[in-house]
């Protein structure tokens, strides 16, 4: 018998992604194709704290703009430190703006749950052939 991950219980989902920021149509986009892929969900808002975003130990750290990642550059510098993988939501013309900041990966819009994904079990996968 298969089961979804979507169709998981809370407690049998695996471990959590941290999402920094945005507006709230993205944030519910996000968290919905984060819990279809069988993942836990939770927000920072502003200032980002990089003590609070650690303490989680999430998978990945998703940015839902680039104007969020440039504005959290403190952040991201703990977070690459911490071998945390960052995710940033953005345009095909922001790719190269996204991985100055330091971003690992894009999430292009429009997003699409199967490249979203796609995205976060190669996000995943890095952290784990490299594990803290």
């Amino acid at each position: 018998m298969m089961i979804m991950m979507d169709q998981l219980p809370v407690e049998q989902k695996r471990s959590g992604i941290v999402v920094v920021g945005g507006d709230s149509s993205l944030l519910y986009l996000l968290e919905r194709y984060a819990e279809r892929a069988g993942y836990s969900v939770s927000f920072e808002e502003s200032p980002f704290l990089a003590e609070t975003v650690q303490r989680s130990e999430p998978e990945a750290v998703i940015f839902p703009s680039v104007e969020i990642l440039e504005g959290a550059q403190a952040l991201v510098a703990e977070l690459t430190n911490c071998d945390i993988p960052i995710i940033v939501c953005s345009s095909v013309l922001d790719q190269t703006k996204t991985r100055e900041l330091g971003a690992d990966y894009c999430l292009l819009h429009p997003l699409e749950f199967d490249s979203f994904s796609s995205i976060l079990k190669a996000a995943v996968a890095s952290r784990r052939i490299n594990p803290v």
